[in-house]
């Protein structure tokens, strides 16, 4: 998220402030839109909070519907 907070105030010249609510405004629509198994560890990756362990939990729930 900081990253994407980042390229909001540097791109669209937004304040921190707003560049943050914007961030919000695009997890959370992001997060509705995801089935419920791939929510959780999207929306961690997203978040920064344990990237990596969010992407494996992913990867191994998109590998088991493609089997």
């Amino acid at each position: 998220m900081k990253a994407l907070i980042s390229k909001l105030v540097e791109q669209a010249d937004l304040s921190e402030a707003q560049a943050e609510k914007v961030a919000q405004v695009v997890r959370d629509f992001i997060g509705e839109k995801l089935p419920e198994m791939l929510r959780e560890p999207v929306m961690s990756a997203l978040s920064g909070d344990n990237v990596d362990h969010g992407v494996d939990v992913a990867r191994g729930v998109l590998g088991s519907l493609f089997k």
